[in-house]
């Protein structure tokens, strides 16, 4: 196909409203060769438009960026950065110091760190955390040396 015919063939498709992905799969060419053929040819191309709103009425009612990824059908990584943006990302989890005095008191009786993260509801790796933090936890790779 002519490269003339092959913008008016990717042209028509947007204009029908197949998406740049869409139209890459239907003619073989990459998703990039496809918009660079739509810009080459004057098109305005259409906005991913997320609504932002429906993104932070979600986030509210506590769901994860994971759920509301998934609900709304757009990434992650976008509804972490709309998040973020209206400081609604990452909460930060703090343990209580009843929390933190249970996990020393645990991990020196000899309990294992799945067993006392499993009790409080906390990840392993916040418990190692606290662990390394009060200097009671080395991993294997850090107490161990190489000497030449």
């Amino acid at each position: 196909m002519m490269q003339n015919e092959m913008e008016e063939k990717v042209r028509s498709l947007y204009e029908q409203g197949y998406s740049i992905r869409n139209i890459a799969s239907l003619t073989g060419l990459s998703y990039g060769k496809v918009r660079n053929l739509l810009i080459k040819s004057g098109v305005k191309l259409r906005s991913n438009k997320v609504d932002e709103n429906k993104v932070i009425e979600l986030a509210k009612q506590g769901k994860s960026a994971r759920a509301i990824s998934k609900e709304l059908k757009i990434s992650e990584s976008t509804v972490l950065r709309i998040l973020q943006k209206h400081n609604l990302g990452r909460r930060v989890r703090k343990l209580k110091d009843s929390e933190i005095k249970m996990i020393e008191d645990m991990y020196k009786r000899g309990e294992s760190i799945y067993k006392i993260a499993k009790k409080l509801g906390k990840s392993t790796n916040l418990i190692v955390y606290h662990l390394k933090k009060m200097g009671l936890y080395k991993s294997i790779h850090e107490s161990s040396s190489t000497s030449l």
